[in-house]
């Protein structure tokens, strides 16, 4: 596990801290405290909410509850789990983001490949992204960086749709049914990271709550909840183009397979003359018509191919081979 303290100054700024520093602050109700936990333990998280206080229904829920997806607005903590992409580059891959807020601090609870955590508000940066002095600023700051990142991965799931699209178009069988299958997914994973990030957002806008957060922090949360909607909704457009494409992708498949049996079937109309000839001359009867020909067989078998031909040249006009 390794524990990041901040202290808010009132700058604002992210000035990092002792952990031992933080503890004594949250005990004295000193204000404006972030604890970030990464990769904790259970053993660990439950050592780190005794040191903190944490007590009641809401430890239980920070224990339990790390996996499910909600806003818990207990007294005097609020927690929220948010889903959060993971830090992998080609692929969509959802983890947890658990989140502990009052007016004195704030403690995040996260696995460390988060993606663009570290990115959306760090130390150096913090001057020009916290919108004010308090834990909700920290909070708005952060769930702004991951409602842009969900964007971002939104926008380049699209270019990468879009350029299966321009393969199709140029070539049907260049794209396979795995891709498309394996795009779908990563989409489904980022539209449930959205829609599990959206209601918790716009609950937290439209609650109570607001009433002790700061207006600089609400505009960060509505324009998060507006990043989070237009992501949602381009998500829709390209699970659509996914359908259809999916829906493209088959229909070439399947009338490949209508011609391939096309054309078998014509080629066994076009032997079926012959097989009925060669039956016929194969009985065992003494008067058989070219039996006693010295040219019988030679003659059969112009017979054969005279038969075949005709019908293959009649069918390939016909357009049955194209």
């Amino acid at each position: 596990m390794k524990v990041n303290c901040y202290h808010i100054s009132d700058e604002p700024q992210l000035i990092p801290c002792e952990y031992s520093y933080a503890i004594d602050a949250i005990r004295q109700k000193k204000p404006r405290i972030w604890i970030d936990l990464i990769d904790a333990e259970p053993g660990e998280l439950e050592e780190k909410l005794d040191e903190i206080e944490v007590r009641g229904l809401i430890r239980q829920f920070c224990l339990e509850s790390r996996d499910h997806p909600g806003f818990y607005p207990l007294n005097p903590l609020a927690m929220m789990v948010i889903p959060v992409q993971m830090e992998v580059q080609d692929s969509n891959t959802m983890e947890y983001l658990s989140i502990l807020l009052s007016n004195e601090f704030m403690l995040t609870i996260r696995n460390s490949k988060m993606a663009r955590y570290r990115k959306s508000i760090s130390a150096e940066d913090s001057f020009d992204l916290l919108p004010d002095d308090s834990t909700a600023g920290i909070l708005s700051t952060l769930i702004m960086g991951l409602s842009l990142d969900c964007l971002r991965k939104s926008a380049r799931l699209s270019d990468m749709i879009f350029t299966l699209e321009e393969r199709r178009e140029r070539d049907p069988d260049d794209v396979k049914i795995e891709e498309i299958s394996t795009k779908r997914s990563e989409l489904l994973t980022l539209e449930s990271i959205v829609q599990g990030q959206l209601p918790i957002i716009d609950t937290i806008i439209s609650s109570d709550k607001p009433a002790k957060i700061p207006e600089t922090s609400l505009d960060y949360l509505r324009w998060a909840s507006a990043n989070l909607k237009s992501a949602d909704r381009k998500l829709e457009w390209l699970e659509r183009r996914i359908e259809v494409m999916r829906s493209l992708i088959d229909m070439h498949a399947q009338d490949r397979t209508n011609r391939r049996l096309g054309r078998l079937t014509v080629l066994s109309m076009i032997f079926m003359p012959v097989t009925f000839l060669a039956g016929i001359w194969g009985m065992n009867f003494k008067s058989m018509p070219l039996l006693s020909l010295g040219n019988g067989f030679v003659f059969a078998l112009v017979i054969m191919f005279l038969i075949s031909g005709t019908m293959f040249l009649y069918f390939h006009r016909k357009g049955w081979f194209d």
